[in-house]
Formats: C-alpha cells, structure tokens, sequence
C-alpha cells in the first residue's frame, strides 16, 4: 500500500502575500495539562521579520490565567509531515 498521507503547503499569513511559509511564529504556550505553541502566524521568509515584531508586540500583551503560561515568540522552522512539539526553533 502506498503512503498517500496528505500534503499541504501553507502560505504565508501576511495580508496580500500567497508566498509558501517556511516559518511558524509562535510562542510555548501550557496550563499544565496540555501545552503547544501558541500560533502568532506563518511566514515565508521575506515577511518573517515582520511578523516576529508583531507577535512580540500582541505577546507583550497577554495577561494569562492561573497556572497558564506563555513563552518567549520564536521562529520556528516548518517541516512537512512534522507536528508543533517536533519543529525546531531558529535563531532570530
């Protein structure tokens, strides 16, 4: 049997930009029962510095409940077939 899983190329999220998205910007996010990275958006690589900025600005922001946490933003590299807990941040 063939391995047809499903493939898909996001694109950037930045507003009148089709790009692909290499670059997940996010921040580690927990309430110490489930944790994930809290998706600020994608980036390809011309608008990632842009939209780091941002998610940074809207992070600074957040008032989190008890027990609820949220890491420093970072870039995250995207990598086909990989889940959030799988991708590796890159430096910004």
């Amino acid at each position: 049997m063939e391995n047809d899983s499903f493939q898909f190329q996001p694109r950037c999220s930045t507003h009148g930009c089709s790009s692909p998205a290499r670059y997940k910007v996010a921040a580690p996010w927990n309430d110490a029962k489930n944790h994930e990275l809290k998706n600020y958006g994608l980036a390809c690589q011309e608008h990632r510095d842009e939209l780091l900025a941002r998610a940074r600005a809207k992070r600074a922001g957040i008032h989190t409940a008890e027990g609820e946490s949220v890491g420093e933003v970072g870039v995250y590299e995207l990598v086909p077939g990989r889940r959030d807990a799988e991708l590796t941040r890159v430096s910004d």
